[in-house]
């Protein structure tokens, strides 16, 4: 089991793979029954994790006191795994799964954390208003630190919401970049031209088009990328470029038609007004925007190499913060109309959570302590919990095995925390032993954690939801009459998997 275990959910090896290894070795062993005892050695070690609960409360006393990170994530349906990280050490304290991000089931959890190992020094969460009041009631005396990413985000919500979707609104409806795809078929027949002069500026349009949409092509991680912002940005630099070409063209009296229609392309886009103001507001935004995100230091991306996780000085980011609120706010004022606007909202938002956003953090014995400031710690672990399932499995799998064992694989994650292994788990001496030595009784309690039903769209296309719903009630439309079980049978032939039926 505790091979299984590691090669399933570390080495991300499928369950055919496992089988293999171990006929090798002369262990016969059916894929169902691997399933089994990966799903056990998760068990098995949640509840070793919950009997070194004394070694944690301990370790977190050696470093006078524990900073709590708390945070929802959700998979599918309405089910979130909530889970609970210690900031100094990185280790995963608890998780659960909940029916919903309400305080009625938050605060429960909330209390067994505080049972178990007393009262944190801060709590660090985002701008869910459940987990603030649920927080609040169970530790009342304990400061708030809002989440630095979740504040950006909300913060890039309220500035790029209209004002982005218009511009990427106006610069689809221009049509400009569908046509790439025609041109590119003309550009790619050039390229056979004797003249190399020729067959080189054909390459030229087509790796120019390729630059500009190439940010509608990556994922979106909105409001950290703008997508149809930095195709603009690519636009205005490929046109500089494109009237160089068609002018050195001109000069040696000869022109490449498919120069000069991605010329023209370009200026119709450059030169539309409507699209032109929004770039030109949307950009100016999204500077100020930048400015204060690299002041909190809160990276794009929650990747380990991306994301700064070193404790961060309150005041010192506070000064910092106020510094460029203050620039902001001056600038808008030199410009004027509807930045002017945006810049005071900058400042008036940054002010109404300033008490939240840097807050001092004090230990046991009264000493100020630099705190990781933004939940990445939390977000990285969910995203752990997803690699190794998608290595496994592949995308099509990834989110229901999340959703069933999110909050077994948060803990399991603690497995490569050094601080863990050496200190909480010191006085295990075979792991193996210890994994063995776990009841019945012990294991059911664990089983809580793993969602049995993941929910599952009965029917994928959304447009065809209304059309099955209206054929139901063509059929018990007419209330004398009877339905026959054929018509019946042919209306759930729309569900996939009827056979087995919804299970509640």
């Amino acid at each position: 089991m505790t091979a299984i275990g590691y090669l399933r959910w570390f080495f991300n090896y499928q369950r055919e793979e496992i089988q293999l290894l171990l006929e090798a070795r002369g262990i016969k062993i059916s894929t169902g029954e691997i399933s089994k005892l990966s799903e056990e050695f998760l068990l098995r070690f949640y509840t070793v994790h919950k009997k070194h609960r004394s070694q944690m409360k301990e370790l977190f006393d050696i470093n006078k006191g524990f900073i709590l990170h708390l945070d929802g994530s959700a998979e599918a349906g309405d089910e979130i795994t909530f889970t609970a990280k210690e900031g100094m050490t990185g280790i995963t304290i608890d998780s659960w799964i909940m029916p919903s991000e309400s305080r009625h089931y938050i605060k429960p959890f909330l209390q067994h954390i505080k049972d178990t190992y007393g009262t944190p020094l801060v709590i660090i969460r985002d701008m869910s208003k459940e987990i603030s009041e649920a927080a609040s009631e169970i530790f009342p005396k304990v400061p708030h630190q809002v989440c630095h990413t979740h504040y950006i985000r909300n913060l890039g919500d309220i500035l790029f919401k209209q004002r982005y979707k218009t511009l990427r609104n106006k610069v689809v409806n221009a049509k400009i970049l569908s046509k790439f795809k025609s041109l590119n078929k003309k550009c790619f027949e050039g390229t056979t031209s004797t003249n190399n002069i020729v067959a080189a500026e054909h390459y030229w349009v087509m790796l120019a088009m390729e630059y500009i949409v190439y940010p509608r092509e990556c994922r979106s991680d909105y409001p950290f990328v703008l997508p149809y912002l930095e195709v603009m940005n690519r636009v205005m630099e490929i046109t500089s470029m494109a009237r160089k070409i068609v002018m050195w063209n001109a000069r040696h009296n000869f022109g490449v038609s498919v120069v000069l229609k991605f010329d023209a392309y370009l200026k119709i886009l450059v030169d539309d007004k409507d699209v032109k103001s929004y770039f030109t507001t949307v950009g100016h935004i999204w500077k100020w925007f930048e400015e204060i995100r690299c002041v909190l230091r809160v990276s794009r991306e929650f990747s380990g190499k991306e994301q700064n996780n070193r404790p961060t000085n309150g005041a010192k980011l506070k000064r910092d913060t106020v510094g460029a609120m203050k620039k902001i706010r001056e600038e808008g004022r030199k410009v004027g109309g509807d930045l002017e606007k945006v810049s005071e909202k900058i400042y008036e938002n940054c002010q109404s959570h300033m008490d939240e956003l840097f807050v001092k953090v004090v230990n046991n014995e009264g000493e100020i302590l630099d705190v990781v400031r933004h939940n990445a710690l939390e977000e990285l672990n969910h995203r752990w919990s997803r690699m190794h399932i998608r290595r496994r499995t592949g995308r099509s799998k990834t989110t229901k095995e999340m959703t069933k064992y999110g909050a077994l694989l948060a803990v399991l994650s603690n497995l490569e925390n050094e601080d863990y292994v050496m200190t909480v788990l010191c006085d295990v001496d075979d792991f193996v032993r210890e994994l063995q030595n776990i009841t019945d009784e012990e294991l059911q309690e664990a089983k809580q954690l793993i969602r049995k039903f993941p929910q599952h769209p009965l029917v994928k296309s959304d447009v065809k939801r209304p059309e099955i719903l209206r054929d139901f009630i063509t059929l018990v439309e007419d209330e004398f009459n009877d339905v026959t079980d054929a018509d019946i049978g042919m209306w759930l032939s729309n569900f996939i998997n009827t056979d087995a039926r919804m299970t509640p």
